[in-house]
């Protein structure tokens, strides 16, 4: 128990030293220094140390009306509120900044992402940014995160496709085409982004959300029409499974499939940039 509460708590940016300190001021507020580096075995100095830098962070406060200074923890959720805040407004300014310098990295690339947060960031972004299609295949625990950025993706008048692996075989989204299919015993959480046929995100972190497996992202022209017919294929075949274990017969089938088809892979933007680069390179 303790270990993992170091552990998220270096999450956020404390040191090992910040994390012992702060949970020896969470289980006895209103301690001298001197009492805090006696509890978690450091020296005097460090400590007092340590606790400077969390309370010029805010993590910490000290009552400095007496002969020694007495320390005690600032509420968790007070002290992320505060660091929210903060990066919020630096967002903001930084992005005024910083507006006119820069681009996005080259389309060639395929890029690795590090961090489950950073995954996360990337697929909202890009299902804010679609514009004519989105195709999402995704497992449970990513899908609750994602959820309220698909709900806006609809409202923006989007019709996204979304394949869900999940046990219960019956998940619902307002405004989406839905497919279902058991969740794959593969390990972690998988989650696939595709926006517009031009982007694509492929991610499996782990189930309790602390750790990427493997993130790649990318604008690449050539891959990324490919990556989403696949993606896309997948989807249909997992429909055309269901309908055979539903009895349907071989017209109702065709039907649906040449519906699935039509609604979400005819003409889509990213298979014009692939035919667009093969009319490029075939004239170099």
């Amino acid at each position: 128990m303790l270990l993992k509460r170091i552990e998220l708590l270096k999450d956020i940016g404390f040191s090992d030293l910040e994390a012992d300190a702060y949970l020896a001021l969470l289980s006895e507020p209103g301690s001298t220094g001197y009492r805090i580096a006696q509890i978690i075995g450091k020296p005097v100095p460090n400590t007092y140390k340590t606790l400077d830098n969390l309370e010029n962070r805010g993590a910490i406060i000290a009552d400095h009306s007496g002969r020694s200074r007495l320390y005690s923890a600032v509420p968790i959720g007070d002290f992320i509120d505060s660091m929210v805040r903060g990066l919020e407004s630096s967002r903001k300014m930084l992005q005024k900044e910083l507006s006119d310098v820069g681009t996005l990295p080259p389309e060639e690339g395929i890029y690795r992402l590090q961090n489950v947060q950073q995954v996360y960031s990337k697929a909202e972004s890009m299902i804010a940014s679609a514009h004519t299609s989105l195709l999402i295949d995704i497992d449970p625990i990513p899908l609750r995160q994602l959820e309220p950025s698909i709900d806006a993706a609809v409202e923006r008048g989007l019709k996204p496709l979304v394949h869900v692996h999940s046990d219960s075989m019956n998940r619902k989204i307002n405004g989406c085409e839905v497919i279902n299919s058991c969740k794959l015993d593969w390990p972690g959480e998988w989650l696939v982004v595709h926006a517009d046929g031009r982007e694509y995100l492929i991610a499996v972190i782990t189930p309790d959300e602390r750790r990427v497996l493997q993130a790649v992202w990318s604008r690449n022209a050539f891959i990324a029409p490919l990556v989403f017919h696949g993606t896309l294929d997948k989807a249909i075949l997992y429909s055309v499974m269901i309908m055979f274990g539903k009895g349907l017969s071989r017209d109702e089938i065709q039907t649906e499939m040449r519906r699935l088809w039509t609604e979400f892979a005819q003409n889509d933007p990213g298979s014009q940039t692939l035919r667009e680069l093969f009319d490029t390179l075939r004239f170099l």
